[in-house]
Order: structure tokens, then C-alpha cells, then sequence
């Protein structure tokens, strides 16, 4: 297969052409919008403080959400200890294997 190489005057065309075109639709957008920047910043305003309180209100519930998991887990992972290790005496009644070892055989 044959490669070709652009080179730096292809990299050049490109990179104008991008430049042109966010230009060129740079200016339409200005000439076509229907409101006065001012209104447009302020309803971009509104609508990213709208979006930030949805923001907050949804991470709040998450975190609640994970909080009550978190006690769940908690609550049975305590009764699971409960169950395999009660306490007698205010002692743990584990029982302590023998190690053998391979040579002692």
C-alpha cells in the first residue's frame, strides 16, 4: 500500500478551513438569534442554575439512598458476627486450631 503525505501545507488547509467554518457560523449565529445577548446570558444563567439545583437535589438523594445501604450492610453484617461468634462470658468462644506443620508429620 502507498502512503501520502500531506505535509505541513495540508495541515495548513485543514486548520484554516476549521477556522473559516467556526468563523462563518460564528456570524450567522449572531445575525439569526432572536434575543439581545444580555437576555441570552441571563436565560443561560437561569438554565444553569436550574441545572445545578437538579444537580444538587439528585446527589443529595443519592448519597441518602447509599447512607441506607450502608446501615443495611452494617445492621446484617452485625448479626452475622452475632450468629458465628457469640459472646459467652464477655468472651469470644473461638476455637484455636493446632497448626501442623509439614515437617511434624
Amino acid at each position: 500500500m502507498k502512503r501520502t503525505r500531506r505535509g505541513k501545507t495540508g495541515l495548513l488547509q485543514a486548520t484554516a478551513s476549521f477556522v473559516l467554518g467556526a468563523v462563518t457560523g460564528a456570524i450567522v449565529a449572531l445575525l439569526y438569534a432572536p434575543t439581545s445577548g444580555q437576555v441570552a446570558r441571563r436565560r443561560l444563567a437561569m438554565k444553569a442554575r436550574g441545572l445545578q439545583r437538579t444537580a444538587v437535589r439528585r446527589l443529595g438523594r443519592a448519597q441518602r439512598a447509599l447512607a441506607t445501604k450502608a446501615e443495611h450492610v452494617r445492621e446484617a453484617a452485625a448479626g452475622w458476627m452475632t450468629e458465628r461468634f457469640p459472646v459467652r462470658n464477655g468472651r469470644h468462644p473461638i476455637r484455636h486450631r493446632a497448626i501442623r506443620h509439614a515437617a511434624a508429620r
